[in-house]
């Protein structure tokens, strides 16, 4: 919406509400601030620094145990799953050996595992580039 459309009155009151709500904001960011300086009171009793405790797990901290994913462990290699599942002078595209990877029981907990492939053959001299998006298996 314009400003241009808007009426004197209509722009009064949106930075009526807009003010308002920015001062619920500030009011509840005092509250959360109080809270912060009791916890970190209590911390010190118990002689622990405030943030002192963080992660070190990999989880970030205040993260319980067992939230978010944990990385596969796969007895070879990704390039070795990739050369093991693909004949030699065989051609095919690192989505289709991704595919073809994990039907063969290659773990990954990974968003991107296509990419992953796809990086994987194109680093590795056992695979020649033969057009875009098309590997051949060389040794």
């Amino acid at each position: 919406m314009a400003l241009t459309s808007l009426s004197t009155t209509d722009l009064q009151a949106e930075l009526a509400r807009r003010q308002k709500a920015g001062k619920k904001l500030e009011a509840k960011r005092a509250t959360l601030v109080k809270d912060l300086q009791e916890l970190d009171a209590q911390l010190a009793e118990l002689g622990v620094a405030p943030g002192a405790l963080k992660g070190g797990t990999g989880r970030g901290p205040g993260r319980p145990k067992g939230t978010g994913r944990t990385r596969a462990k796969n007895a070879i290699s990704l390039p070795d799953a990739i050369v093991a599942a693909m004949d030699v002078g065989a051609e095919a595209s690192p989505s289709e050996m991704a595919a073809l990877v994990q039907k063969n029981g290659y773990k990954t907990t990974s968003k991107t595992f296509n990419m992953m492939v796809s990086n994987a053959m194109a680093k590795d001299e056992r695979f020649k580039r033969m057009g875009r998006g098309l590997y051949k298996r060389m040794k």
